[in-house]
């Protein structure tokens, strides 16, 4: 119990000690400093301590919170008295929810060999945590009236900075100097770190004194100056009543437009005079025929009037003298306050008396102007004028001058360039004060006021100011930058005893990354010597072919058996155009450039052609094929039947070339809203190793199956990619050693566009008997080799082509002889065949001569480039010489029948 009493005592005194030390010394408007270090101080020892720390840190938090009364009989106030235990209470609850999160929930403790826990740890005790603190005690302090609730925010923030540093600082201060067992690295740890923090202290109290007393002198200065201005601008209005006084006792007869001559460079000097006139003196008897000599000069409509007492104009009552406005400069806007007597009123009525009595200026009291919206607050400035100036007897009337204080206010602080408001208050009468104007601007503080005697009335003038805390910005932003430099030693030297952990695990760990990535780097580098080496095979394989039956054809006088050498070779050359078409089908997906479009097709057709393709591979392998679909029923799907093709022809190839002997099955059937393929084999099935990398690009079940069985490694990643793109889905299930199940399932409704149908007119034409013999055709082509095979081709039909070996050329030989048809290569030195083909159609406007493009590009692209040109057709190599016929006969035979 005794232990628990001293651990509470010393708990609460460097709570309470350093609150009130920093308080004193760095507090900001009095409720925030840079720093807190009480906080820290009420983390570091519930972390120590647990729950045996909380009675000492609320204890001190309750004591910190007494420092701001102004009297010790104040704690009893309910409302003060509330606010400390709300703060006390939220202080508290802040320090121990931080030690919760990080010991139960996190379960991170702080630990200092470990910079990364440390942090962790200091950042939910303080950035996060601080926030509760800094929420409740700014609430309270502005429903308590202590702060206006324009500087909440700015209280809120400061609050939770202090905090935040409080925590960042002494909590691994403290934490330091109970879990080092040695003095020595104690020391090295809290004294440089409290030296600097010291210093910074000192450094930022010195700064603070020396700006107050500063902002003081300023402020004292700006009051004196703005005295002196009011006293000078209340001299300025008197001595312009006086010099218009003068203006009127040296002259019997002055008239409207002298007036207004007069008055208008008077009302140039100061702004704050709304307006200025001219009141005569009117005595009972000469009324009517001072209104009918006025009307003379200044209208009809002019009459001497008052209010009655509902506010509307009316002649005036019966008196036995009038002070009527009969001059007022401007007019513009101050119409209704020509002809008014003042004395109808009785405030105005006494000024004047007053000002008569004592034959000098005096002022009436706050008034609402009838001047403007009628919502303006001023005063007016009363002057007798007198016959004899110089004796002051023949009293003839009174120069009024209209003051609109809110603008004499304005003008105060001209040229100090300050930011005071000033507000007025009549307070003529002690114990009824009148404002006579106020700014009511929000965020301004009383700075200074003092008393000015007008006349016979005595004005209070208080002094605004606005509450300028950014002017402590650079202070402040200072401390804060200094006290996160002391966190930074403390955290430096806190982890340099776990730095050198630290740096052989992370050394440790970078090492075994690299090791893994250069194990990942060694295997791409195998595969793609793997799919290199692939190629080489699957294209040197047909090349060997294609090369030894020539040789062999070359060979051979037998016709016949020659013939049959050619058509093995034709047959090699199919495989090495698979080969290339997979290559360009990937690149074209992987690129994003293939385009698919849905059209109908009847599934018995796209099984009877599928059957027919496999059926040379099927008799040679003694392999059987079965088809499982009700052929009796119409079955009919949307999608790309190219596309749809190929991904089950590669399929069921694969079932051909993996089956040694047994059945390949090809089912389908529709079930939901999908349209169900499965290719089902008996071959040599796959492992579930190899089943993860089959669908990625280059790969095979191992790296023999391409010397056993050939193939590039694309082709099911293909697959799958079409399958993907037309909307379905491609799954494999096989047991290695039974076989293997591929199926795909497609969706009713095709996410592809709808393709645009053209009747294709070259699939009826029969070229069989079809000549050319009769026809000029230009053949431009640039490799002699292709120049060769192309004009031997076109002579099996009676063509005898003219030959051009580039783009000039053949523009040079349309322009002097007449062609049937051009065969335009692409891709040719010096002009190549696209340009050549805009010449033609822009330059010599030949329009109507057919133009087929040769390239051996085969994508889209390529086939819309050509088009945009101008050709009429696009042929890729190598040259298809049936294709070839029928669009030669197609174009020539359009142009002859039109």
């Amino acid at each position: 119990m005794k232990n628990l009493f001293t651990l509470t005592i010393s708990i609460a005194l460097a709570y309470f000690l350093t609150g009130y030390l920093s308080n004193s010394l760095l507090a900001i408007d009095g409720y925030a400093v840079a720093a807190w270090p009480p906080s820290g101080i009420a983390l570091a020892s519930i972390l120590l301590l647990r729950n045996r720390a909380l009675p000492g840190v609320l204890l001190g938090a309750f004591f910190v919170n007494l420092i701001h009364l102004d009297k010790a009989t104040d704690i009893f106030h309910w409302q003060m008295m509330l606010q400390a235990i709300g703060v006390t209470t939220a202080s508290t609850f802040q320090a121990w929810l931080a030690y919760y999160i990080i010991i139960h929930v996190v379960k991170r403790p702080i630990e200092l060999s470990s910079l990364k826990q440390s942090m962790l740890g200091l950042m939910i005790g303080g950035p996060l945590c601080s926030l509760i603190a800094a929420s409740i005690g700014t609430g309270l302090l502005v429903i308590n009236n202590v702060i206006p609730s324009y500087a909440a925010l700015n209280n809120f923030i400061a609050w939770w900075i202090g905090d935040s540093i409080g925590v960042l600082i002494f909590t691994p201060l403290i934490l330091a100097a109970f879990s080092y067992h040695h003095t020595r690295q104690r020391l090295q740890i809290i004294v440089p770190s409290l030296l600097i923090y010291v210093v910074i202290c000192v450094s930022f109290y010195g700064a603070a004194s020396v700006k107050k007393d500063k902002d003081l002198q300023r402020q004292q200065a700006k009051v004196s100056a703005i005295h002196t201005n009011l006293e000078h601008q209340v001299d300025e209005i008197k001595s312009h009543l006086a010099l218009l006084a003068t203006f009127f006792a040296s002259s019997d007869m002055v008239d409207f437009d002298e007036f207004k001559r007069f008055t208008s460079r008077q009302l140039q000097y100061s702004e704050e005079i709304l307006a200025l006139e001219w009141a005569p003196k009117v005595i009972h008897s000469q009324l009517n025929n001072y209104q009918n000599l006025l009307r003379d000069e200044l209208g009809a409509d002019y009459y001497v009037k008052e209010k009655n007492a509902a506010g509307k104009w009316q002649p005036v009552s019966k008196r036995t003298v009038y002070f009527p406005v009969q001059y007022i400069h401007p007019l513009a806007g101050n119409e209704p306050a020509q002809g008014f007597d003042l004395a109808s009123n009785e405030l105005r009525k006494q000024a004047l008396t007053d000002s008569r009595l004592i034959k000098n200026v005096t002022v009436s009291e706050p008034i609402t102007l009838m001047q403007g919206d009628g919502n303006e607050k001023g005063v007016l400035f009363f002057n007798p004028v007198y016959s004899d100036t110089n004796h002051q007897v023949g009293f003839r009337g009174y120069v009024v001058a209209v003051v609109n204080l809110e603008v004499l206010a304005q003008t105060l602080n001209f040229n100090q360039n300050t930011d005071i408001d000033a507000s007025f208050y009549d307070v003529t009468d002690g114990s009824n004060p009148v404002e006579i104007y106020s700014p009511h601007r929000v965020g301004t503080t009383a700075i200074a006021s003092f008393n000015f005697i007008i006349g016979e009335r005595v004005w209070q003038v208080k002094l605004w100011e606005s509450v300028a805390q950014s002017s402590w910005l650079p202070y402040w932003l200072a401390q804060i930058v200094g006290m996160l430099f002391v966190w930074l030693l403390i955290t430096f030297l806190i982890s340099v005893t776990g730095t050198n952990i630290q740096i052989r695990q992370q050394v440790a760990k970078q090492t075994q990354s690299l090791r893994e990535e250069k194990l990942k780097a060694d295997k791409a580098s195998q595969i793609k010597s793997e799919f290199l080496a692939n190629m080489s095979h699957e294209i040197r394989t047909p090349i060997n072919g294609i090369k030894g039956l020539h040789y062999l054809a070359m060979q051979e006088p037998d016709w016949q058996q020659a013939r049959g050498y050619i058509d093995q070779a034709d047959g090699a050359l199919n495989v090495l155009l698979r080969v290339i078409n997979d290559v360009l089908d990937f690149s074209k997906i992987e690129a994003g450039r293939l385009e698919l479009h849905q059209e109908p097709i009847d599934v018995n057709a796209l099984v009877s052609e599928l059957t027919n393709l496999l059926q040379f591979e099927l008799n040679s392998r003694s392999l059987e094929f079965r088809v499982e679909l009700d052929a009796s029923e119409h079955l009919l799907i949307y999608t790309d039947p190219i596309r749809l093709k190929q991904v089950l022809l590669n399929l069921l190839n694969n079932a051909v070339k993996f089956t040694q002997e047994g059945t390949i099955t090809l089912r389908i059937w529709q079930q939901g809203e999908f349209t169900y393929f499965s290719v089902i084999d008996t071959g040599i099935g796959i492992s579930k190793e190899a089943q993860q990398r089959l669908f990625k690009p280059f790969s095979q079940a191992d790296s023999s199956t391409s010397r056993r069985f050939g193939g590039t490694g694309l082709g099911l990643s293909i697959c799958q990619k079409l399958i993907v793109m037309m909307g379905g889905e491609i799954s494999l299930s096989s047991t290695e050693g039974q076989g293997s199940t591929f199926t795909i399932s497609l969706p009713f409704e095709s996410p592809l566009e709808e393709v645009i149908h053209s009747d294709d007119e070259l699939a009826d034409i029969d070229v069989t008997a079809v000549s050319f013999a009769n026809d000029a055709i230009l053949l431009v082509e640039d490799n002699p080799l292709n120049q060769h095979v192309a004009s031997s081709i076109l002579k099996t039909k009676g063509c005898q082509p003219d030959i051009a070996k580039d783009g000039h050329e053949a523009i040079k030989m349309i322009s002097e002889k007449s062609y049937d048809l051009v065969l335009m290569d692409i891709q040719m030195p010096n002009m190549d065949g696209l340009q050549a083909t805009k010449v033609i159609r822009n330059k010599l406007l030949i329009t109507d001569l057919p133009i087929i493009g040769l390239s051996a590009n085969a994508h889209d692209d390529d086939l819309k480039k050509g088009l945009a040109s101008g050709m009429n057709g696009y042929l890729t190599k190598p040259i298809d010489a049936d294709k070839l016929f029928k669009t030669l006969w197609h174009f020539l035979h359009n142009a002859s029948s039109h």
